[in-house]
């Protein structure tokens, strides 16, 4: 009888020990997964800001050319000012006040311009930084229609930067009443670059069909309904297949050729808007004709 017993403790606490022994494994395993999965997306992350360079330096170039130009002019008009100020009082007339007044308001005009385009500059540099941070997401107060054309903006111009042959009419339909909202800046400029991206790329492949009186469009849209902002990404390009649809979210499913896409891109997106943002994307598409993205993130 002890010795039945004996085997029956040694035997469980062999189970025991096998058991503690596959759990110690699945957890080392699903820690090397996790460890993986964050390669693969710092990978995509430099994939993403690689991509954003061609844009980045155009989008910076229009600014900078402003900030030059109008410090040029505005030294012109100093230079005005000052020699109807350097005239003896006595001389001074009613056309020199007028005058005087005139320069004084277009230098104002000029030194806003100025401002706006340096804050431009700015804009740019930091969404770039944003991009390279490796430490979690940071919800802030953020333009949301600002990001949006921004974004949208960058990544035409980085295609563009790719084949100069690549055009479409960008349309902006956004809501002035939304204003600021939290979000992570860096990620959610990801979310708007990869939906333009497969948008652009669409569209480039129904170019490509060379179709009679194809007019590529891409929209973009924002509105705030409720206590929630919906955006909508929109392009006629060759749309989705019905039975893709449901996969598009999938991690490494891609419906590009080898070397075009990762398969990453919609799952980070999905990953971004659902845990990130608390919201909601969901796609519906006609095959030859449109696709679309629409997003719901709640207000904070």
């Amino acid at each position: 009888m002890t010795s039945k017993m004996g085997t029956e403790i040694t035997n469980q606490a062999d189970s025991r020990s096998a058991d503690d022994a596959e759990h110690t494994n699945i957890m080392d395993l699903n820690q090397e997964i996790e460890a993986y999965r964050q390669k693969i997306f710092e990978l995509n992350k430099l994939a993403d800001i690689g991509q954003l360079s061609a844009g980045i330096l155009h989008e910076i170039k229009n600014p900078v050319s402003f900030v030059n130009n109008f410090s040029r002019l505005s030294q012109g008009l100093v230079g005005e000012i000052l020699e109807i100020m350097e005239k003896p009082e006595s001389e001074r007339n009613e056309d020199d006040l007028a005058d005087q007044k005139d320069l004084l308001d277009t230098l104002s005009k000029n030194l806003l311009k100025i401002n706006e385009n340096g804050k431009r500059i700015e804009r740019i540099i930091q969404g770039m930084l944003a991009q390279t941070r490796s430490d979690g997401p940071f919800l802030e107060p953020t333009d949301l229609n600002q990001l949006l054309e921004e974004y949208t903006k960058l990544a035409y111009q980085s295609l563009r930067g790719e084949d100069k042959d690549f055009n479409v009419s960008l349309s902006f339909k956004l809501d002035p009443q939304i204003g600021e909202i939290k979000l992570s800046r860096g990620e959610f400029g990801r979310v708007i670059l990869n939906l333009v991206n497969n948008a652009c790329y669409a569209i480039n492949e129904r170019r490509k069909q060379n179709a009679a009186g194809y007019d590529p469009v891409l929209s973009v849209c924002s509105e705030k309904i409720g206590n929630e902002v919906e955006i909508k990404i929109t392009d006629n390009g060759i749309g989705i297949p019905p039975e893709i649809v449901s996969r598009l979210f999938q991690p490494f499913f891609t419906t590009k050729p080898p070397g075009k896409g990762t398969g990453l891109g919609l799952a980070l997106t999905y990953s971004s808007i659902v845990e990130t943002h608390k919201g909601k994307i969901q796609v519906t598409s006609t095959l030859g004709e449109i696709t679309e993205f629409t997003i719901l993130i709640p207000l904070l």
